[in-house]
């Protein structure tokens, strides 16, 4: 745990994208991560392959589509094409270029939200 009580997980490779999810927002965690893996990639969402191949996208929106799911200390880290990501249950999403290697340090401490 860090210092704010957050789960420490470790990466090796690049942060490309730092965002967090507003559950306020129109656009489900789904669709914010979809946006924020094609922001990744420099494509449009819909040249994206399938993001269910890569999580349950149901347990994905249980997880952190709800009022409340911000307390918890859920973190959820996947595969998806080159990219590693993370979601925090704090709404931050860190993808990261796994094509470039880095020396391993606390992901949502490179990232810069």
């Amino acid at each position: 745990m860090d210092s704010d009580g957050q789960l420490s997980v470790y990466c090796g490779c690049r942060p490309v994208i730092d965002t967090n999810y507003d559950p306020d927002d129109d656009r489900t965690i789904v669709e914010f991560l979809i946006d924020a893996l094609a922001a990744a990639g420099g494509v449009p969402a819909t040249e994206l392959p399938p993001l269910y191949d890569a999580v349950d996208l149901d347990a994905l929106t249980q997880l952190f589509g709800h009022e409340g799911a911000a307390s918890g200390g859920t973190l959820v880290s996947f595969r998806y094409d080159s990219w590693n990501v993370f979601v925090r249950a704090d709404g931050r999403i860190c993808v990261c270029d796994g094509t470039q290697p880095i020396e391993p340090t606390p992901v949502f401490e490179r990232c810069t939200g």
